[in-house]
């Protein structure tokens, strides 16, 4: 998997590509966990984010909420559609707050 990140208007806009799984799920959280009290929300983009197992989908999960313990706002962009399927079996559509493709692109586009 690649990361890449910027920052615009406070907020951490972290890029995924390629798979969030078992082997990278570490890096991920480690990654955002560091950047993000320096701001005042994140964005996690998975435009180019192929697969993810559950290791990924509990990375996630853990990675929001310690984000949110610190009072900064975690919202995933841009899920393919082979990872909303998951989502949605998962009961996960509701439990994150996905950001519409549209405010993103307004926003920080």
């Amino acid at each position: 998997m690649e990361i890449t990140s910027s920052n615009k208007n406070d907020t951490l806009i972290v890029n995924l590509t390629g798979s969030l799984d078992i082997y990278t799920a570490t890096e991920f959280k480690n990654f955002v966990e560091s950047r993000a009290p320096e701001v005042k929300s994140v964005i996690i983009n998975m435009e180019n984010l192929h697969y993810m197992d559950s290791s990924g989908i509990g990375v996630l999960i853990r990675t929001m909420n310690s984000v949110k313990e610190l009072n900064i706002f975690f919202k995933i962009a841009f899920i393919p559609p082979q990872i909303n399927r998951i989502f949605k079996v998962a009961g996960l559509l509701t439990y994150f707050q996905i950001m519409s493709d549209e405010e993103f692109k307004e926003n920080y586009g």
